[in-house]
């Protein structure tokens, strides 16, 4: 019992003389960390740490300027989950590039008005034909005849 007794004296004096007192630490950073590693954002006490500097300094980090039709979207990360995903952006995304191009008055040009023929969606198709056989596909044929060359 001896044994036991002075190995928990021996404990909490090294745990105090290192530490200090454990339960009256500021900001403990490995459970910040910890917590930054599980969660992805800060812990609450550390979040609430920042508020308050934030608060209390003459001059404050400048915010993002909201859009026409609102505040910016919250959850980015969903965007680019689904453009990593899918390779586009996301449905909510692309009706808002719409509606922002619709509204915006000056607008770029999307192809020039001189040209009387679109060229075909697919360029890729028509160069895996030409590398296979040696020539344009007949849709490609067909166009450049249609073109007059």
């Amino acid at each position: 019992m001896k044994a036991f007794a002075k190995s928990i004296l021996f404990t909490g004096v090294l745990v105090m003389g290192a530490n200090g007192l454990m339960a009256g630490q500021a900001s403990d950073s490995w459970l910040d960390q910890w917590y930054r590693a599980k969660y992805g954002r800060s812990s609450p006490g550390t979040e609430a740490r920042q508020r308050a500097e934030a608060a209390n300094t003459a001059f404050r980090e400048e915010t993002a300027p909201a859009t026409r039709q609102g505040a910016t979207p919250a959850n980015t990360w969903l965007d680019q989950w689904y453009r990593a995903k899918y390779g586009r952006s996301s449905p909510t995304t692309e009706a808002r590039q719409r509606a922002e191009a619709a509204n915006t008055a000056f607008r770029e040009e999307t192809a020039p008005a001189t040209r009387l023929v679109a060229t075909p969606a697919n360029t890729w198709l028509d160069q895996w034909y030409r590398a296979k056989y040696g020539r344009p596909s007949p849709q490609e044929e067909a166009r450049q005849k249609a073109q007059g060359r």
